[in-house]
């Protein structure tokens, strides 16, 4: 019986391609450590080989296991995952090859406008992320959104406020 009803859910979420939307510095990875690397460098931020640096040196980063978690919860039941990542793309072939088991898309967006388009566009029905910018662009395309906590030793740069939207959150999504 519950083979069944998981099957049906699975074939119908399948179907209709329904996508859920992960952001992944904060969101799905703890990513620190590869922005420091890249620091450590002393590469001009935004660059390309600020970027290149930042995503061969995911090997650093920790998964966040709530946000795993959740984003391995929907894929079982038929769901498209998506990751998001705002960053330049440039050196993500190992990044994305790394996450080819979980993320079905992966999206490099450096503009806000960018994530829009893409949530707008397609069949999403949830977007989790850390960032402000991450909800207000779900908000704007009519995607419900969940609140994904940063951890507290975070230094990736953008503006969070958790709650300040009204979204949910995810408990345990910080560590």
């Amino acid at each position: 019986m519950l083979a069944g009803a998981w099957g049906f859910i699975f074939s119908v979420n399948s179907l209709i391609g329904f996508r859920a939307g992960f952001e992944y510095d904060d969101g799905l990875s703890y990513s620190t450590p590869a922005f420091q690397t890249a620091a450590k460098d002393k590469l001009q931020p935004d660059t390309p080989d600020y970027w290149n640096a930042v995503n061969r040196s995911y090997r650093y980063e920790r998964i966040k296991p709530a946000a795993w978690l959740a984003a391995w919860t929907l894929k079982a039941a038929g769901v498209k995952i998506a990751v998001f990542c705002d960053r330049g793309p440039e050196g993500s072939d190992s990044l994305e090859a790394s996450w080819r088991k979980l993320a079905d898309y992966f999206y490099f967006t450096r503009t806000e406008d960018e994530k829009y388009r893409i949530l707008e566009r397609r069949r999403f029905i949830m977007y989790a992320g850390a960032s402000d910018s991450g909800i207000i662009q779900a908000r704007k395309a009519g995607v419900p959104p969940l609140r994904l906590q940063k951890s507290h030793k975070s230094a990736v740069k953008s503006d969070y406020n958790p709650g300040k939207f009204g979204e949910r959150y995810l408990p345990l999504s910080q560590f």
